[in-house]
């Protein structure tokens, strides 16, 4: 009888770092090991410029790393070229950013089919799985409007189903919550626990305790060393 191959983490970082060239060069983010498995929920803290930002554009493939390996899905992705780069990034990752990048004179709807144009989704289902992401974040109702015409709170829904249109195995957050009150922050936070609950693999950047208590895990990053945050039992979570 054959064993069970495992599964390959979502995330194998080995010894990733990225070095921005100056006088002195600047270690944006030193030799980092990290394996993040499927269904993770992870935050990522750290002060402003300690290396969140390059961790999260490495991660995402908009960057790429001056050393080390990165596996996705079991895939060394961080030599591929930029157009191989792309194909990967758009049918595996999905990005939610605080500023939400919504094209204001068009609709829920048609900002979410964007995100399928870059995977060449046939035309004839756009509009079906845009219509099922925004009822998956509770937005079916709104799927006609403009962002012009929504809260805060809904644009970044729309955002999210934009994220989750081509089904990624990861979901990228870049401070979702920045420009949003307490009570939206609680209903995109409740969002998002859903979705870990339904397996989807997520990294969250954030600079709020409110939002990194939600995750599973914690990494701290400080001038581009990342360490696992120390739970009270003095073990790492």
């Amino acid at each position: 009888m054959n064993a069970v191959a495992e599964v390959p983490p979502v995330i194998a970082l080995r010894g990733v770092h990225r070095v921005y060239p100056g006088t002195p060069p600047v270690h944006a983010l030193r030799a980092t090991d990290l394996t993040v498995r499927a269904g993770e929920y992870v935050a990522v803290v750290g002060p402003s410029g300690s290396g969140k930002s390059t961790l999260l554009n490495l991660l995402g493939m908009l960057d790429t790393p001056t050393g080390g390996v990165y596996a996705l899905n079991g895939v060394d992705v961080a030599g591929l070229p930029d157009a191989d780069r792309t194909t990967v990034r758009g049918s595996t990752v999905g990005f939610v950013f605080q500023a939400f990048h919504l094209l204001p004179h068009r609709t829920a709807t048609e900002n979410v089919e964007l995100a399928m144009l870059y995977n060449r989704t046939p035309r004839r289902l756009r509009r079906t799985r845009a219509h099922e992401a925004l009822e998956r974040v509770g937005l079916g109702a709104r799927r006609d409007a403009l962002p012009t015409t929504m809260s805060g709170g809904e644009r970044q829904r729309v955002a999210i189903a934009r994220a989750l249109v081509n089904r990624p195995s990861l979901l990228l957050c870049d401070e979702p919550t920045g420009n949003l009150d307490s009570g939206t922050t609680s209903a995109v936070l409740d969002l998002f626990g859903g979705l870990h609950e339904a397996g989807l693999t997520m990294v969250v950047i954030t600079h709020d305790p409110v939002v990194a208590a939600r995750a599973g895990r914690v990494l701290e990053i400080s001038d581009g060393t990342m360490r696992e945050r120390q739970a009270a039992n003095g073990r790492g979570r």
